[in-house]
């Protein structure tokens, strides 16, 4: 299970028309303080709630929490674990609905809330992202969900999607389509230039070694592990060095057939075939052993520091989240 938390400059009439007004693809599981038999009255009722407070522009609270495809919780299920999610990224003590779509392969339930809460007060938005990342991973944890592993981009309408994950989707497209293409990490610079985007890379002071590498398109900068996890320092060079191994041993095994066509041509008498196909398995299992030999410990090394970059990551998310949390028990008492 992913979230998809939008920045959205839309209104509730825009966004609630957008939810519920194609019934053959949307079905209201729940809602709190809204009707929900009409999208009209629907962002009638979040729009008096929103003008308790005037003075907040932006008001409308739009969050996705995606399943990958096959994996269909019963409706009961997915308002559970909504109305968790709203509880535990506190947004609280305000309107919402709950809104499935089954438009697409993967089951997903699209979240609209009023920023402005019951009290006619502000809801907290502090490191509402951070927030709910972290609450996503805990109830894919907790439900025996599976985590999203990679992007369906044929699942996804890039129009439909707020301007900064549009074009980060744009650059994961690029990178998709030109990585195989590549064979180092200067070749994948060269091609994506031609698309307009840029490689940046983060080096250290006292070495130059490079540590990690983003990607900018127009006015828009993202770590390579915010585009996919494969698309880190670490795995841009160990994808590049699995794909070298590939074109090496398809290069060895067209030597292989070659030379031993010609010496079927003019093979002497006696010539065994079985054991001809012997030695030729027997000397590929050689060569393949050594190149194993020679790029493991590349790859372990690799493996190991991505794995240490992805626990610090983790780690500082938590710790966020408990000075957060140490924070609100301190403002209770």
């Amino acid at each position: 299970m992913i979230d998809k938390l939008f920045r959205t400059n839309k209104s509730f009439a825009e966004t609630c028309e957008y939810l519920c007004q194609d019934q053959s693809r949307s079905q209201v599981l729940a809602a709190e303080g809204v009707r929900t038999h009409d999208y009209h009255l629907m962002a009638q009722d979040f729009e008096w709630q929103h003008r308790m407070m005037p003075d907040k522009e932006k008001a409308v609270f739009h969050s996705i929490l995606s399943f990958p495809p096959g994996e269909r919780p019963k409706d009961a299920q997915l308002v559970e674990i909504a109305q968790r999610y709203l509880q535990k990224i506190e947004m609280v003590n305000t309107q919402y609905a709950l809104v499935k779509h089954t438009d697409k392969a993967h089951l997903h339930v699209h979240i609209i809330a009023n920023k402005v809460n019951n009290d006619g007060r502000r809801v907290k938005e502090d490191f509402i992202y951070e927030r709910s990342l972290w609450v996503t991973k805990e109830l894919t944890r907790e439900y025996g969900f599976r985590p999203e592993n990679g992007k369906h981009l044929d699942l996804t309408h890039p129009e439909a999607l707020p301007e900064p994950d549009a074009k980060r989707y744009r650059i994961y497209t690029a990178i998709r389509e030109q990585l195989p293409e590549s064979r180092s990490l200067e070749e994948l610079e060269e091609r994506l230039l031609r698309q307009e985007i840029s490689m940046r890379y983060r080096v250290d002071a006292h070495t130059g070694k490079r540590l990690g590498v983003s990607f900018h398109f127009e006015n828009r900068s993202f770590k390579g592990s915010r585009i996919d996890k494969d698309f880190s320092l670490k795995g841009l060079e160990r994808t590049l060095v699995l794909q070298e191994r590939r074109l090496q041993e398809e290069k060895l095994k067209q030597s292989l057939t070659g030379t031993m066509d010609r010496l079927a041509k003019g093979r002497p008498g006696g010539w065994d075939e079985r054991e001809s196909m012997r030695r030729r398995q027997e000397l590929k299992d050689r060569l393949d052993k050594a190149e194993e030999e020679r790029l493991e410990p590349k790859l372990k090394k690799g493996l190991e520091q991505e794995e240490r970059l992805r626990q610090e990551e983790d780690l500082q998310l938590d710790l966020r989240h408990e000075q957060r949390q140490v924070h609100r028990r301190g403002l209770r008492l």
